[in-house]
């Protein structure tokens, strides 16, 4: 149970004025010896009550000093003769009713707002606080997303540092459509594996794909279709078992088992 949710609900007041059933003071009093906010509560509300009670206060008729000495008369007489002077008493109303009515009154009124108060607060934390979880939730997000792109420049560093990695810069050729590209190939002379960096290719036309081409022997053997995309531009592409060059082309998606030699952007051979 939220014992805030339980506070504002109005049972410490139901409790302390007797206006709560035989099951409603069960659980109060179950909750009462276990949460120190509900005893504050409690203490809080019944120092309302006393300060009210005293702001509230009725001083007692003017007309009743007169009526209790005038009594006090009856009896000296009384004494002084043996006899009894019988006065017509006045018939007093009591008008303590109509204070109970209004405290009651007072107190519901101050019950309802001070409800209204601590439940309008408790929203309002709810809602910082919904907010910080899902500020803190973004920035874990994004820092995992940082250490993960710092993972893969290590990784890319780690490749091209490597001294058995050949490198084959590709660059336009005279009939390239985009003579400035440039790219380059990090072949393991180890493992064969080809990877990919992008340095400068013109974003491909819907339904296009760049394909990877290893020069082996005179013939062009397919060595992947890649995509340029955003982030580190390294891209892992097909084994290559021996190369004597490697070339890029333009080709419909998906690739193509020969390639078009007047798509062809970039080229550069193997050394050493």
């Amino acid at each position: 149970m939220n014992i805030q949710e339980y506070i504002l609900s109005g049972a410490v007041e139901s409790y302390v004025l007797g206006l709560a059933s035989e099951e409603e003071r069960a659980t109060f009093e179950s909750l009462y010896t276990a949460h120190p906010e509900l005893r504050a509560a409690r203490d809080h509300f019944e120092l309302v009550l006393e300060k009210q009670a005293f702001d509230e206060a009725v001083q007692p008729p003017a007309e009743l000093k007169s009526r209790i000495f005038s009594e006090l008369d009856v009896e000296s007489d009384r004494k002084q003769t043996g006899r009894t002077k019988i006065k017509p008493l006045t018939p007093v109303r009591s008008i303590w009713p109509r204070y109970v009515a209004a405290a009651s009154l007072i107190l519901l009124v101050a019950s309802t707002a001070l409800n209204f108060y601590f439940f309008s607060r408790y929203k309002d934390y709810i809602t910082r606080y919904d907010a910080l979880v899902a500020t803190q939730t973004q920035m874990a997000a994004n820092s995992q997303q940082l250490q993960v792109k710092v993972q893969d420049y290590e990784s890319v560093l780690q490749l091209i540092k490597d001294p058995a990695m050949a490198i084959v810069k590709m660059s336009g050729i005279p009939t390239s459509p985009a003579p400035a590209s440039a790219t380059t190939v990090y072949w393991d002379t180890r493992s064969k594996d080809v990877y990919l960096l992008v340095n400068s290719l013109p974003v491909a036309t819907a339904g296009k794909q760049y394909q990877l081409w290893a020069i082996v022997d005179g013939k062009p053997v397919d060595a992947g279709v890649f995509d340029i995309k955003a982030g580190i531009p390294l891209v892992k592409m097909k084994n290559i078992p021996q190369a004597q060059a490697f070339a890029i082309t333009l080709e419909n998606s998906g690739g193509s088992p020969t390639p078009t030699m007047d798509a062809m952007y970039v080229m550069g051979k193997v050394t050493g």
